[in-house]
């Protein structure tokens, strides 16, 4: 048996047995309970494995057809005394069986890291102030986020406050160095080899949102600014990218028998590179924006169908001194554009894309959600999200087309045995047409333990 396959049953045969306690005990199984710390100590266990398959990758330069096995374990520990609280958090992102070939980036792997390192102090009226080394969820997630189903996890180090302010308005603030992810090379990623992360000067991030009083209207609404500062430091090769982003996000939650909304507008401004055809050209005028509004309904039944639209700005004319693709920073796309494993063609950047969306839960463990989007490019020749693809680096088309497909996807949970095991699958069919003209066939099973 292999190295890679003995990880694989490891992976599988420790959660089992695990389980099995479980469903005995007729209750969740946490490792909190069996090793019983001191007054103040938690501890918790997360294990994630996932086999995932795509044929017709529509990313240039990637393996057409490929397959390989997932996984990432997060052990959480926190200490709270009074109103201080220590937390270290360390995770393994890393892959089994990927072919030499195989389309491997640090955005998926991340070889036992410590993802939060840090210390949280309570503050009056509910507020709080931590430090160190932490991941974060920002509004809808679009431009901050802690990565759920992406392997790997966006990290900063630096200082989080929130402060509600009561009638439920509350400031928050980030000041923060990114964490930049190692190894970077091929060899490194597909050997699962260990480098520790680290952060410096030359990737710095800010971020700051205002929560409006609620008592006066129907909804909610949150203003945003991020500031992105980039500048080659020590070795330390960057995009050279100085961006504010500035908007707001109107937001009505979903109740049932009622329509919901949302409506998120951000503008972008400041410095930044672009690359065209192999070739960058940095220190361009940046003026960008992004726009999305989503209608819902939730039927008495569980189901919930929202209908929406995504607008993400692209770069109009090629030899000019401005950059207008709309850069989407830390966020996740997974909720919106599919997932981000081995099937990662659309960014918000250069996209206009209306779909709909529907969720139901037809049973108290199971949820699923069935999602169809049609795809264009925002403006015709600039790059089509991550797939690298463009019609200036293909050569002159006689009738360049900006419709890029639609793809139907589905994704099903099945809490198997709720609080400790969940089965996770799903697939995407991309049917493409213009920059590509294969259809991406691509699937994933998955289950996560939790202790």
């Amino acid at each position: 048996m292999s190295a890679a396959l003995r990880s694989v049953v490891l992976a599988c045969a420790l959660p089992g047995a695990v389980i099995n306690a479980a469903i005995a005990a007729d209750a969740p199984w946490r490792l909190q309970d069996a090793l019983a710390p001191p007054e103040g100590f938690s501890i918790g266990l997360v294990h994630g494995s996932r086999f995932e398959s795509i044929s017709n990758n529509p990313r240039a330069g990637a393996s057409p057809d490929d397959s390989m096995i997932i996984q990432r374990t997060i052990l959480d520990t926190r200490y709270r005394s009074g109103g201080v609280e220590a937390q270290f958090e360390l995770y393994d992102a890393r892959q089994q069986l990927a072919d030499d070939d195989a389309f491997v980036t640090n955005t998926a792997f991340n070889a036992l890291e410590v993802l939060q390192a840090t210390l949280t102090f309570d503050l009056p009226n509910d507020g709080s102030v931590r430090f160190g080394r932490l991941t974060t969820d920002w509004g809808s997630r679009r431009f901050l986020a802690r990565n759920r189903f992406r392997n790997a996890i966006n990290a900063f180090d630096g200082v989080e406050w929130i402060q509600p302010l009561g009638g439920g308005a509350s400031v928050r603030l980030l000041g923060s160095q990114v964490v930049r992810r190692l190894p970077s090379d091929r060899i490194g990623l597909l050997d699962n080899e260990r480098i520790m992360d680290e952060s410096s000067s030359a990737q710095s991030f800010h971020a700051a949102n205002y929560t409006l009083p609620t008592a006066s209207a129907a909804f909610n609404t949150d203003l945003f600014w991020f500031y992105l500062r980039e500048k080659d430091f020590q070795g330390v090769a960057t995009g050279n990218r100085r961006l504010h982003t500035a908007g707001l996000r109107l937001r009505k939650p979903a109740t049932s028998g009622e329509i919901d909304f949302e409506i998120e507008s951000m503008m972008q401004f400041g410095d930044s590179g672009i690359e065209i055809v192999g070739q960058s050209r940095p220190n361009l005028d940046h003026r960008a924006y992004f726009h999305y509004a989503a209608a819902g309904y939730s039927f008495p039944n569980s189901l919930r169908a929202v209908l929406e639209i995504d607008y993400a700005s692209g770069d109009a004319v090629v030899h000019d001194l401005e950059n207008g693709r709309f850069d989407s920073l830390f966020g996740v796309t997974t909720f919106e554009f599919g997932m981000v494993g081995m099937y990662q063609p659309f960014s918000r950047s250069n996209l206009f894309t209306p779909g709909i969306r529907l969720f139901a839960n037809p049973r108290p463990n199971l949820n699923v959600m069935v999602s169809y989007r049609h795809f264009w490019l925002a403006e015709t020749y600039d790059t089509w999200g991550r797939t690298r693809r463009s019609y200036l680096k293909q050569g002159n088309s006689p009738d360049p087309d900006n419709y890029l497909g639609q793809h139907l996807e589905y994704r099903i949970r099945w809490d198997a045995i709720p609080g400790n095991l969940q089965i996770d699958t799903g697939a995407v069919l991309l049917n493409a047409n213009g920059l590509f003209e294969e259809n991406t066939r691509y699937g994933y099973l998955g289950a996560v333990f939790t202790f």
